[in-house]
């Protein structure tokens, strides 16, 4: 940019970064505002029309932010992968935009480990998220189902945060449960994926401080919503899943424990994760292709 305008690239550089303070500053407040309740409701409704996972509010995930050699850092920003970096937690919905982000954690945290300390689960502990305390009354049955976000093998399994089946323990309905499962997951890592080929400096290591790439992440954040939402490219799908939502019945979404230390999960988490296995593998809450699909390289014997 230096050359066309003929202005040094110092000067350019501050200017970028007061454009991105401004993309932000704007921005977020339209575009990564929390969801009221009536919008949760509306997210719930499209992870089921599109990905068949009416319970889900939310997909989690993080992703490196690659950095070119931080002055001062030593090792704390040097992720398991070789290179430092910050980590960009986020929460995404069906349509693979951002709900809520948490953008400059050491790369060397895990992602249970970012998500134990991030500003998302503040926001959970503090009540602040609207998350409608309701449960799903699956086709007028007995079963009440409660909302949850979804995660990868990384997060802790909760009555309100799902993640799959351990691969040593599959049978035939736990595949099926982990292959719908990751086909609702996999709408933030679309949004990782999208937000990288978009705006190509996540394309290399960023030359910048950990607090400027923090800067440029957010911006591109909202920017990625802004276009997402306004490019007419959504997926329109209806799913033949029915169900409805009840106040006042199930365990609704929980906050996070002030001091959660991983462990075994709960009885209550892996009761809930059952009773979600259960309705995939039921008639009104199977899709017609999901044997196929799942089965499509096991060999035969083994889900016998």
């Amino acid at each position: 940019m230096s050359v066309p305008f003929h202005m040094s690239r110092r000067y350019i550089s501050r200017h970028v970064f007061k454009t991105c303070q401004i993309l932000w500053d704007v921005l977020q407040p339209l575009e990564l505002k929390p969801p009221t309740e009536d919008q949760w409701f509306q997210i719930a409704h499209r992870f089921g029309d599109l990905w068949d996972y009416p319970f889900a509010v939310g997909a989690i995930g993080g992703k490196h932010i690659a950095l070119e050699n931080p002055s001062n850092s030593r090792s704390m920003y040097y992720c398991y992968k070789g290179f430092p970096s910050i980590v960009l937690m986020a929460l995404g919905d069906a349509d693979s935009c951002f709900i809520l982000l948490d953008c400059g954690q050491y790369g060397r945290i895990s992602d249970a480990g970012v998500y134990k300390t991030s500003h998302i689960l503040k926001l959970l502990e503090q009540g602040k998220l609207n998350i409608p305390t309701a449960a799903f009354n699956v086709d007028s049955t007995e079963r009440t189902i409660p909302f949850m976000i979804v995660g990868d093998e990384a997060f802790p399994l909760k009555p309100y945060l799902m993640k799959p089946y351990a691969a040593r323990t599959l049978d035939q309905e736990k595949r099926i449960y982990n292959c719908q499962h990751s086909r609702a997951r996999r709408t933030v890592e679309c949004a990782f994926g999208i937000l990288a080929k978009k705006f190509e400096i996540f394309q290399r290591p960023m030359r910048v401080q950990p607090d400027q790439a923090i800067l440029l992440t957010n911006a591109a954040a909202v920017l990625h919503n802004f276009i997402r939402r306004r490019d007419g490219r959504m997926i329109d799908r209806t799913s033949d899943v029915t169900y409805e939502v009840v106040g006042g019945e199930g365990i609704g979404m929980f906050p996070l424990e002030a001091h959660t230390h991983g462990g075994r999960p709960t009885a209550e988490a892996m009761a809930v994760r059952d009773s979600v296995k259960t309705f995939f593998n039921d008639p009104q809450g199977s899709v017609h292709w999901q044997h196929k699909h799942v089965f499509r390289n096991v060999i035969v014997n083994e889900i016998d």
